[in-house]
């Protein structure tokens, strides 16, 4: 009888232990979505500002580089500088 209570904790505590797992792993997975979906708001942004670079600059080099500077700033979560890193504080979600 000892034994079947000492059984039945142990798989209690080993089921509650899973259940804590995949719940702090589905908040990982929420939290990576929404990230993934600031970093496509912040790309959207850089490509916006596309044609106002070119009527402002007419020198599509220098917008094509500061289109790459923007999408890395994104990507690095706004670690990177850029001229438009307004677009990162913007893309929240």
């Amino acid at each position: 009888m000892k034994y079947l209570i000492k059984m039945l904790l142990t798989s209690c505590f080993f089921m509650a232990l899973c259940l804590l797992i995949i719940s702090f792993a589905d908040i990982s997975i929420a939290q990576e979505d929404e990230l993934d979906e600031r970093v496509k708001n912040c790309i959207s942004c850089c490509t916006g500002k596309q044609p106002a670079c070119y009527n402002i600059t007419a020198d599509r080099r220098l917008c094509a580089a500061e289109y790459e500077n923007c999408v890395a700033t994104c990507k690095s979560e706004g670690k990177s500088p850029s001229e438009w890193s307004d677009c990162w504080s913007q893309s929240e979600p």
